[in-house]
């Protein structure tokens, strides 16, 4: 079966207009890098904590087909390593702990290029993968190391060393990072196509997404892009859509390529978005100054409070004016009746 990208598809993403919002944002992480203070470094580790446990809700919620999120509050507790949360279903408790396992092994495959990691990663979440699917997506995975290691200038062995992380050189220019990017998303949606194949329900298919979204993060951190988050309900309506295009028969046969133009249209779309507002908030957490934010704080405080003493003395003004006006019109009619008189 063969993976071969269409580059006209990802070309003609370059310059619509969602897609160059997104990289600006990408540039605006990037230009941080590397991070030159202690706090950026603690900002980037809690944003990378914050991260997976939103990935761990998605997860959690689309493996056991729930129609409403997880608190966080109970995610975060998981990964803090609670394996019982009173009041929360067992049932929830298990299947983050399974999604923060899942993530936890996929998190090494940037520095390791291991493909078993994949498929333990899918074990965990309980995706059964045939020896076809897996010979097929261990092909591509060990293409794009090839890719990758070639195009650093690296050469290739024809096997993945592990322990060694091929990254790309850190860019702002948003052409490059664009084609970085669309370039990691081609990759994930051939390979949504192969776990896919032959399943007709469609929340099945979502969680056999869940191990290339992993994946598509570990390519991107290799391309020197940052990473992406898609929640449930975008990822269960860029399933749905993908899905729509199959049961059509607009899409390209596998036994011709995985990769496929309709499809991966669908996926850029979806993720597109998502992806800018998360580097938005990536660097927003990366700015993020807790003397600044204090300050910022009890100068709203302040702000805030005389505001309301404004409004109060206000009040209290034209409560004085009112009652100096029903005085004026007392007075106004003592006169009157003491000339009737006179």
């Amino acid at each position: 079966m063969a993976f071969t990208i269409n580059n006209g598809a990802l070309y003609q993403l370059f310059d619509r207009p969602h897609m160059k919002i997104a990289i600006e944002s990408c540039v605006g992480v990037v230009e941080l890098w590397p991070l030159q203070t202690v706090q950026e470094m603690e900002n980037d580790a809690k944003y990378t904590e914050d991260l997976q446990v939103r990935f761990s809700c998605t997860m959690a919620r689309a493996m056991l087909r729930l129609s409403h999120g997880i608190n966080p509050s109970v995610a975060e507790a998981v990964y803090e390593g609670m394996d019982e949360i009173p009041g929360c279903d067992p049932e929830i408790v298990q299947a983050l702990t399974r999604a923060n396992q899942a993530y936890d092994v996929m998190r090494n495959y940037s520095e390791t290029n291991n493909a078993d990691l994949f498929f333990e990663a899918a074990d965990i979440l309980g995706i059964f993968i045939d020896a076809h699917v897996e010979t097929e997506v261990r092909n591509i995975l060990q293409k794009i190391v090839e890719y990758i290691r070639q195009s650093v200038s690296l050469g290739f062995d024809g096997g993945a060393l592990e322990d060694v992380n091929y990254c790309y050189a850190f860019t702002t220019t948003p052409r490059t990072l664009t084609g970085r990017f669309l370039a990691a998303l081609a990759v994930g949606d051939g390979l949504m196509n192969l776990m896919c194949e032959g399943i007709d329900d469609v929340d099945e298919q979502t969680v056999r997404v869940l191990p290339v979204m992993l994946y598509i993060n570990e390519l991107c951190e290799q391309m020197a892009v940052p990473p992406i988050y898609v929640g449930d309900v975008t990822l269960s309506r860029m399933v749905a859509l993908r899905n729509a295009v199959r049961e059509a028969g607009r899409a390209t046969p596998l036994e011709e390529n995985s990769f496929c133009d309709n499809t991966f249209t669908i996926t850029a779309d979806n993720v597109i978005p998502c992806a800018g507002m998360e580097w938005d908030h990536h660097a927003e957490c990366l700015r993020w100054d807790p003397k600044r934010a204090e300050q910022e704080a009890k100068d709203e405080d302040e702000r805030k409070s005389k505001e309301a003493l404004a409004e109060k003395f206000n009040l209290m003004t034209d409560a004085m004016k009112s009652m100096s006006y029903m005085d004026d019109s007392d007075d106004s009619g003592d006169s009157g009746e003491g000339a009737d008189v006179a």
